[in-house]
């Protein structure tokens, strides 16, 4: 039986992230300014975490990302100018899926 499967990387902003399926590893790299917490893992700005390790199986993943945000000691209408949500509420998805 011959299988095929390719490597995929998606980035999304906010809370749009579909329902995965086929995947047999999945990595995610906070691309944004803010912490993001996927299914209860803390990545902070610029980490990249490893939640599903390749062990030769396959699922389907729902991920639930909540975004930390603080309040800032700036004019908040500087701040938004300079950095938009946008900017800010990013994830990056690198995942290998069975096609």
């Amino acid at each position: 039986m011959f299988v095929e499967s390719a490597f995929i990387t998606r980035e999304f902003k906010e809370e749009q992230i579909p329902v995965l399926e086929g995947v047999t590893c999945l990595s995610v790299v906070n691309t944004g300014t803010t912490i993001a917490i996927i299914n209860g893992v803390t990545i902070y700005p610029t980490q990249k975490q490893i939640l599903i390790p390749p062990d030769g199986t396959f699922s389907k993943v729902k991920l639930e990302v909540n975004y930390v945000t603080s309040e800032s000691t700036f004019d908040p209408i500087l701040v938004k100018r300079i950095i938009t949500v946008e900017e800010r509420n990013r994830i990056l998805l690198i995942y290998k899926k069975l096609i």
